[in-house]
């Protein structure tokens, strides 16, 4: 029997047990320990750049942490498995090519695959930042924590981290010998198999750890076009040759739709990790990770049809494109990380960093059966960094962090689009940017109860671009893009302050409060399509002052916790990524200085132990953005264009969303114990794009798991499933000439079954 008919038939059983209780967010799963508790154990953060790790629940902080076993519980394969589990969060990506990041807190996020846009959401993964948006919504395994940072952390983090800071944390070698392997498959076809093994090597000082990963996924969708239109633009089986120097050439491959499955992909990675213990004060840790992702392009469809339903041709999940495009995308990444203990009444830590991302991907958007709106892009870039810092005390009462920060990066982007056959259109562009930043945050006790906090952060910045010219009507060489470019560069200075209070006014309960500030970088837009009615750049930076208190709290002898947190943020210069339906381009997109917003919302966070074997879990946010100021920029574009291009409402701000969830132990004596979980999450609908005219609907996700643990904690086996209501969701909603409305697919239901070994 094939797994999917084997899952198929599992499900009979499991959706009588889920229909009656999956009402909340799966606990962490312990074998023999029971996981109904586990949400009670405690997490570690590193967010506070301290010189050792503190506790998520003791930092006056709006933090969400996960630690391994809640990831694996939840069955996190990417970041935006996370994306309705926390109030005000959306961790989406955007979908117009494989792998790019739209995240959104608090209502302050992007709208865009232009790689040159800044996030208002930084990611890092073990201290290192990744500078732009591609390869961030990629496969992840062996993680030692996921901290997601609500509010700007510009303070520690620097600029782009106005909304928040996702924090990436891989387990590290521990010196003992150990093995994990995990293999799982679904009911769509897709398998993946992973393993990570350590142990000491060249005697107790060194420890090594090898994590490798193969997912191989089928195909979620379903192409109704068998008897596809041949593109007469972008001919079946194209082959496109690219050379932006000094690089060479490269051919592109663009498979013609004529497979019903669609949507294939191929990941793998390999991280290879050493800890070297020099002696009793210092410690060295190095990680490498190169992996690839392979496959089919995005697989767009045509929204206005699917939304009708029966009334439609097609239906949802299908698309009826003519072409399947590509995706073809490389990463590699090293982190060094040096630590020396007892320099002065601190730590020294200091952490190298270098990433290289090669994405390249062709996109048939569009999304039905003839030529007219295809994009290969090809997207190259390298980052460095550097950041040295002293974290310890100067007296019994105060603690300090102390730091550097250095951030090198180099930008290349050529894009082709082909419109109805007998256009063609390149953009792109090259940037060089530098960063440069200094802070020093202080923590001051001023009694056994009261802590005050003060810090400041100086950046400066310089972004060096050169943009294809939209001028005369642009450039039409798709293949070589032998064009004329436009040089352009910006410089952006600022400092960052913050200053707050800790109160713990009983020993499991603190009151927090500060006002900080936060800054995201100016920039520029590499798809300059129409310069005549919205330059390329640079924009002014991103202002954001930030007001926030917050509650956290344990009750009932621990066996409750409730933490809550109010904000109030004013964001001047605000940057928005017009995504405009054109007749002459199909989609003109632009970065503008929009005007003045206040977003301000509150976040409740709740669990209860209510018997030793079942814990309940709650959240809620709501939240409220308007403008209060619109740059006068805005009416001259809409006097041009002939229409609003700016509405009432922000993009990927949901007024309000909630979440609730379960986890139930049934200990089962010699033969191990069983756990039930599920969770229910529903966010409100609210704008794709700024115009307000491309709506993304209510949506609920609901996620359940029926888990068994072998006794010795070895054995794990999981049925678990995700988005069991089959809710039909996209990337992003895009008016196509202003015809009709398209969006990249994200999956429905998904059904599998994991299987993990631990020794």
């Amino acid at each position: 029997m094939s797994i999917s008919k084997t899952i198929a038939t599992l499900n009979l059983s499991f959706a009588g047990i889920v229909a009656a209780t999956c009402l909340g967010l799966p606990g962490a799963a312990v074998a023999q320990e029971g996981a109904a508790g586990a949400l009670f154990d405690e997490i570690v953060t590193t967010a506070r750049k301290k010189s050792s790790a503190e506790s998520v629940q003791e930092v006056p902080v709006a933090v969400t942490a996960f630690g391994p076993e809640q990831i694996d519980a939840l069955f996190v394969k990417k970041l935006d498995d996370l994306s309705y589990l926390m109030p005000n969060v959306q961790l989406e990506a955007v979908g117009t090519f494989p792998g790019v990041q739209n995240f959104s807190i608090r209502g302050q996020g992007i709208n865009s695959s232009i790689p040159s846009v800044d996030p208002t959401v930084g990611v890092f993964v073990d201290g290192l930042y990744l500078g732009s948006t591609f390869g961030v919504v990629i496969d992840t395994f062996d993680l030692e924590s996921i901290e997601v940072l609500r509010g700007p952390q510009g303070l520690l983090f620097g600029r782009n981290v106005t909304g928040g800071a996702v924090i990436l944390r891989n387990a590290r070698p521990t010196g003992e010998f150990g093995t994990r392997m995990r293999v799982g498959a679904t009911d769509e076809d897709q398998y993946n198999v992973s393993v990570a093994i350590e142990g000491p090597i060249f005697g107790d000082n060194f420890a090594a750890k090898v994590v490798a990963y193969y997912d191989d996924d089928d195909g979620y969708f379903d192409n109704v076009n068998q008897d596809f239109t041949p593109d007469t633009s972008v001919p079946p089986g194209a082959i496109f040759p690219y050379a932006p120097a000094p690089y060479p050439i490269q051919s592109f491959y663009i498979e013609p739709a004529l497979r019903s499955d669609v949507g294939k992909m191929e990941t793998k990675f390999i991280r290879p990790s050493l800890t070297w213990d020099v002696n009793d004060r210092t410690e060295i840790y190095l990680s490498i990770e190169s992996g690839s992702s392979e496959g089919d392009g995005a697989i767009w469809s045509d929204v206005t049809a699917q939304r009708l339903g029966s009334a439609a041709s097609i239906s949802e999940f299908t698309t009826s494109a003519d072409e399947l495009g590509f995706t073809d995308m490389d990463w590699a990444q090293g982190v060094l990380e040096l630590n020396v203990a007892e320099v002065g009444n601190g730590t020294v830590t200091n952490i190298f960093g270098m990433r290289r991302v090669d994405a390249d991907s062709a996109t048939d958007i569009d999304g039905v059966y003839f030529p007219l709106f295809s994009v290969p892009g090809f997207t190259d870039q390298r980052q460095w960094s550097n950041e040295l810092r002293w974290a310890g005390s100067f007296s019994e009462k105060w603690e300090a962090t102390i730091g550097a920060y250095y951030f090198d990066q180099t930008m290349h982007y050529r894009e082709g689009r082909y419109i109805q056959a007998a256009i063609t259109r390149a953009l792109g562009g090259d940037m060089e940017s530098d960063n440069f930043g200094l802070f020093w945050s202080n923590d001051y006790h001023l009694n056994d109860t009261m802590t005050v906090t003060a810090g400041l952060r100086y950046t400066k910045e310089t972004k060096d671009a050169r943009i294809i010219s939209g001028e005369g009507g642009g450039c039409d060489d798709v293949v070589t893009f032998d064009c004329d470019f436009d040089d352009l560069n910006g410089n952006w200075e600022n400092v960052t302050p913050k200053l707050g209070f800790q109160w713990n006014y009983a020993e499991s309960s603190q009151l927090y409060g500060f006002w900080t500030k936060g800054y995201r970088s100016g920039g520029f837009n590499f798809r300059n399509a129409k310069p005549n009615v919205i330059p390329p750049g640079p924009t002014k930076e991103e202002e954001n002052n930030t007001f926030e208190v917050g509650v956290k709290t344990d009750f009932m002898d621990g066996k409750m916790r409730l933490n809550v947190a109010v904000f109030h943020n004013e964001i001047d210069d605000i940057q928005r990524e017009l995504n405009i339906g054109d007749p002459d381009v199909v989609v003109l997109q632009a970065t503008v200085n929009a005007g003045d917003v206040t977003i301000k919302g509150v976040e409740v966070d709740f669990i209860a132990l209510l018997m030793d074997n079942l814990s309940v879990t709650a959240s809620i946010g709501l939240q409220d953005g308007e403008y209060d100021r619109v740059d006068p920029f805005i009416d001259q574009i809409e006097q041009v264009l002939g229409f609003p291009v700016l509405g009432d409402d922000l993009p990927r701000l949901a007024d309000s969303n909630y979440s609730a969830g379960f986890s139930w132990d049934i200990p089962a004596g010699s033969a191990g114990l069983f756990n039930i979980a599920g969770n229910y999450s529903w966010r409100e609908d609210h704008p794709y794009n700024d115009s307000n005219t491309e709506i993304f609907d209510d949506q609920e996700r609901v996620n359940a798991s029926i888990n068994w643990f072998a006794p010795g904690d070895v054995w794990e086996v999981s049925l678990y499933g995700k988005n069991l209501t089959d809710e039909a969701n996209w990337g992003n909603l895009t008016s196509i000439s202003g015809l009709y409305t398209a969006g990249p697919m994200q999956k429905g239901r998904v059904i599998g079954l994991e299987v993990n070994y631990r020794r």
